[in-house]
């Protein structure tokens, strides 16, 4: 905190920043850092989505403070990079019950207090201040701005699909590095806690299987291959990421798992993996399954991944023996089948919501390249075109699980062997918020 002769001289050096501001200009002399904590019982800037995918629809900047504290005279004025004010957001009301005062910029944002389109920010880098009159109350620079206008050294960009929050919510250290995490976004909700923040996710174990030929042929739906970026993003959330070896998945590999993610299986499960993935769900893990098309058997035994989860079809491979039939059984299992009936091999259908739920946060739409339909038996559908469904979740016990029609839409550019990849749907799509939350949501952190 300053003191009271430090803070009046900053807060007329801020009148003169403003001021010069309104006219296009920034002083050469303005302090590139503030120091200065929030007085107590004032609200901060809790929570930052500036950058949504695609066109920007949905972002908000989220305010904690003190329940029933009235936002009469409060501002929020933007900067750009060079520090000069292009935005300023007038606000009113008072902060809920709840703590969090969310402005937004539509009507799409859950647990929104006040609509305005002014909180469409700069994407890359900026500022953000909370004015009472003209007195600064907080601030937070993000990116590399060229004039830092936020407190200590500025806080990371956040990439489309992401939010910049406070971890632990309304922690203030006086460095938005420090204070700042890259994180799903949780409007009018608690932010992560943890290293990278993630709510709470630090330390859970996400299992990718690699017990059945999920590299084989021209795929590569390793950790440190085509899933190497989505492996990163997940560890960025602060979850612990490996891979199952070996020829089969037991209740010894699953043991001390949150989520296993089976991406495009080429082989079959045996009854008694079967049982130990049914077991693992049953009582509180969570499972993705992600399909591909039909006839996409990457290694020529015969399956592909259609009926690796739904079972054997009774045509292809000639004979199976009685232990590996049923393989995963997934729509007797956990209610959602891999379809035998819709699949489709090239480009390009654009996946859109069917509904709300945790998982379509900051999601508007999703690339489904080469894959298969859900069959919803048991569950809800979640996203779908043209009548059919590519992403489907249930819950199975405590447990819960989700499938996905499409084995690309996740993928890097970059696969292990050093070649390149058909696409690069992880860092551009809407996707990239779609696959954190999935995981999230199954290991119960969102």
């Amino acid at each position: 905190m300053f003191n009271s002769t430090l803070r009046r001289g900053f807060v007329l050096l801020a009148s003169v920043s403003l001021a010069l501001s309104s006219c296009g200009r920034t002083p050469a002399s303005a302090a590139p850092n503030l120091s200065a904590l929030a007085a107590a019982g004032e609200p901060v800037i809790n929570e930052l989505y500036y950058d949504s995918p695609s066109t920007d629809v949905g972002t908000f900047i989220e305010l904690k403070g003190p329940a029933g504290a009235s936002l009469s005279g409060y501002t929020l004025a933007a900067f750009d990079t060079a520090g000069t004010q292009y935005r300023t957001i007038t606000l009113s009301g008072t902060i809920p019950a709840s703590g969090y005062f969310v402005v937004a910029q539509d009507t799409t944002v859950p647990s929104r207090t006040l609509v305005n389109a002014g909180t469409d920010l700069n994407n890359g880098a900026g500022s953000l201040r909370l004015l009472k009159s003209t007195t600064i109350i907080d601030a937070v620079a993000y990116g590399s701005p060229t004039s830092n206008r936020g407190e200590g050294s500025s806080a990371p960009t956040t990439g489309a699909g992401s939010a910049l929050a406070r971890v632990p919510d309304g922690s203030d250290t006086n460095a938005n590095s420090v204070d700042f995490k890259v994180q799903v976004s949780t409007p009018g909700a608690a932010n992560g806690g943890g290293t990278g923040g993630g709510g709470g996710t630090t330390g859970k174990k996400v299992l990718f299987d690699l017990t059945k030929a999920e590299d084989a042929g021209n795929a590569d739906w390793r950790i440190d291959g085509a899933y190497s970026d989505y492996a990163n993003a997940l560890r960025g959330l602060g979850y612990t990421v490996s891979s199952v070896t070996g020829t089969s998945i037991t209740s010894t590999s699953l043991s001390g798992a949150s989520v296993l993610v089976i991406p495009e299986p080429q082989n079959p499960f045996s009854d008694a993996e079967r049982a130990a993935i049914q077991s693992f769900v049953q009582n509180g893990g969570g499972l993705f399954m992600i399909t591909d098309h039909r006839v996409s058997d990457r290694n020529n035994s015969g399956w592909d991944s259609p009926e690796v989860f739904d079972g054997w079809d009774g045509s292809t491979p000639a004979s199976v023996s009685s232990t590996y039939q049923a393989s995963l059984n997934s729509d007797v299992t956990f209610g959602l089948n891999a379809s035998f009936n819709s699949s489709f091999s090239d480009p390009v259908l654009t996946a859109t919501p069917l509904t709300t739920h945790p998982i379509l946060s900051g999601v508007s739409s999703a690339g489904v390249y080469v894959g298969t339909s859900v069959d919803v038996l048991a569950g809800t559908a979640l996203m779908g075109t043209g009548g059919k469904t590519y992403l489907a979740v249930n819950s199975v016990g405590t447990g819960r699980v989700v499938m996905w029609g499409d084995s690309s839409t996740f993928e890097d550019n970059t696969l292990s062997d050093g070649s390149t990849g058909t696409y690069n749907n992880w860092p551009n799509l809407s996707n990239a918020a779609m696959g954190k939350n999935i995981v999230r949501w199954l290991a119960k952190d969102l």
